[in-house]
């Protein structure tokens, strides 16, 4: 019976005992983990020494966690995301002589511009955020999104519109006023300051009940060492909102439900969308080291063509319970554990 490694903040971490582990639901790890014959031990950065090989964690046994100091695993899940640079140092320590999968974070500038390359017609026009190009890109588009390079769950996103009478539309995280062009594009400016953000071509995204939706598609790596599409759910925008995530307002819907509303061939829409996405996620794991566990966020417009919009190394899973798709969300659990026991018996032979 091998032993896994799982990765996760310390926030997680400290609430294994008392199974408040916010949107992070572990048990389904030891679920997984024990179908499979699996030991499941559960880490954080702030409780490890990657140079001397020990860490303090939880093990779950015999449905027990119990907390002990142990050898790190030499396979490890990572859910972690390091904010101070101890810690992200920490991390870099470990992947040294550990296999840990989806170690690094990405800007999601870098992951528009290796894409680029070999998917240009499925990518909405994207640049790192200046006021010389903020200026350009509202001559050239009605529409922009305006968001950090590194953000999660939708915070500090800004889409301004061009208005058809006169002006611009300017949606702020907590504001949404319409000015002219000047004073749009300084408001911008304004709230960015010295952040890295890129603006984006906003794409004119299918609605479903008059509300903007895109596709959560969940790519990994499973028991084969192989990518495969999990599942996928989509987000639809609360009402007078400009973004589509969960924890942001948005309802997470069935695909098929949005798709028979849109589309006279839903299946069609359907297939694309994982085609895409399956080989996007196959290109940049070719030259991501140890990427295996992705989110991607797709659009489709109105003809039903699939966009790349960006893609999460810290796949949040729970839009999967939300959307009544329980078994998949299971499975986006348990196949990152098939893919560490096929890296433990990988280093084996």
């Amino acid at each position: 019976m091998g032993t896994i490694g799982i990765l996760v903040d310390w926030k997680v971490y400290r609430n294994i005992k008392s199974g408040k582990t916010g949107s992070e639901k572990i048990h389904l790890y030891n679920k997984a983990a024990i179908r499979h014959g699996l030991t499941p031990v559960y880490l954080c950065l702030e409780r490890m020494s990657p140079s001397s090989g020990k860490a303090r964690g939880y093990k779950f046994v015999n449905g027990k966690y119990v907390y002990k100091s142990f050898p790190i695993p030499k396979v490890i899940h990572n859910r972690a995301l390091p904010k101070s640079k101890p810690m992200r140092k920490r991390l870099g320590q470990l992947t040294q002589n550990h296999d840990v999968f989806n170690a690094h974070g990405y800007s999601k500038y870098r992951i528009h511009k290796l894409l680029q390359n070999r998917f240009a017609s499925n990518l909405p026009v994207t640049t790192r955020y200046t006021r010389p190009q903020l200026r350009s890109m509202m001559d050239r588009f009605r529409s922009l999104y305006i968001k950090p390079q590194s953000g999660s769950v939708g915070k500090g996103i800004i889409r301004i519109t061009r208005k058809k009478t006169a002006g611009w539309m300017v949606q702020l995280p907590h504001a949404s006023f319409v000015t002219g062009k000047q004073k749009a594009e300084a408001k911008v400016n304004h709230f960015v300051k010295r952040r890295n953000y890129l603006i984006q071509q906003a794409i004119p995204l299918a609605k479903y009940n008059g509300n903007p939706y895109d596709i959560r598609v969940t790519v990994q790596r499973g028991s084969s060492g192989n990518w495969q599409v999990t599942g996928m759910y989509g987000k639809v925008a609360r009402k007078g909102s400009h973004v589509t995530n969960i924890a942001r307002g948005g309802t997470a819907k069935k695909c098929d439900i949005l798709f028979r509303n849109n589309f006279q061939n839903p299946s069609r829409v359907a297939q694309s969308v994982q085609l895409v996405s399956l080989n996007m996620v196959r290109y940049l794991g070719n030259r991501l080291k140890h990427l295996a566990d992705v989110g991607l966020d797709m659009g489709v417009d109105s003809s039903g063509k699939p966009y790349f919009i960006e893609m999460n190394s810290r796949d949040q899973r729970y839009g999967f319970l939300k959307a009544k798709m329980s078994r998949t969300f299971y499975r986006t659990y348990e196949t990152p554990v098939l893919y560490a026991k096929y890296l433990l018996q990988k280093g084996k032979k």
